[in-house]
């Protein structure tokens, strides 16, 4: 999966989370299996998610009050580091940091950047 592909995934999320009512389609991609599942995945395991984002983030920073964006990033990153091991890390750190940057400021990045350094050292122990 590319970077363009996760822009996707955290798009569509976007937009059922919106409009629940709405038919969600795809576009064309060589990775629309591996967007589907993430899609997918994200709303069959969205407590889990919400769990692991909750003991990931500093203590000074409250999950209701970040921006829907921004939890979709973080959750769906969550979902590939959590559920889709052969996919390395790094590429998915990397990948979600560019689609992070393609919203936010620096601080915003930081965030993202600390709170999925913290899940995968939580998964290494």
């Amino acid at each position: 999966m590319n970077g363009n592909s996760r822009l996707i995934v955290v798009q569509k999320i976007y937009e059922k989370i919106s409009d629940s009512s709405h038919e969600i389609t795809f576009p064309k991609s060589s990775y629309i299996r591996i967007i589907k599942k993430v899609f997918h995945g994200f709303f069959e395991k969205e407590k889990d998610l919400d769990e692991i984002l909750l003991n990931n983030l500093s203590e000074n920073i409250s999950f209701k009050n970040l921006d829907m964006i921004l939890k979709i990033i973080l959750k769906a990153a969550i979902y590939e580091l959590s559920y889709m091991p052969k996919i390395p890390f790094k590429v998915v750190i990397g990948e979600y940091m560019a689609v992070t940057e393609m919203y936010y400021e620096t601080k915003q990045k930081s965030l993202v950047n600390a709170v999925l350094d913290s899940v995968l050292k939580s998964k290494k122990t």
